[in-house]
């Protein structure tokens, strides 16, 4: 299931998320500057209308095995019953669809390879 569209800006992503109990117009993957061992290459952001950020989840570069460059991502937070896992894929447009399903660690991988 699609729950994001995102497009490339500069180190990161920009876009927004519209799911169930996660609706935010404004979010942002941004690179974490002095990634340390299995930490996050990327934070995702969610910004309120007056621009105040907060996190909501992380995001790790990874390869598919079919060698398509994905992300994993976790998103987390108070309006959220559990941690949704995801992956964001780019689209042949050049777009990204952040697209998560029930069973997110095996699906993400055989997502990334569609």
């Amino acid at each position: 299931m699609i729950i994001g569209k995102f497009r490339k800006q500069d180190d990161g992503y920009i876009g927004s998320i519209v799911a169930v109990a996660l609706h935010a117009t404004a979010i942002r993957f941004m690179p974490v500057p002095a990634k340390q061992g299995s930490a996050p290459d990327l934070v995702v952001l969610g910004y309120t209308k007056d621009s105040v950020s907060f996190e909501i989840g992380a995001a790790w570069k990874k390869t598919s095995k079919a060698g398509k460059a994905y992300l994993s991502v976790k998103l987390d937070g108070p309006t959220l019953s559990a941690p949704i896992h995801c992956a964001l894929i780019e689209q042949k447009d050049g777009s990204y669809e952040l697209i998560w399903n029930r069973d997110s660690r095996k699906a993400e991988e055989e997502t990334a390879v569609a």
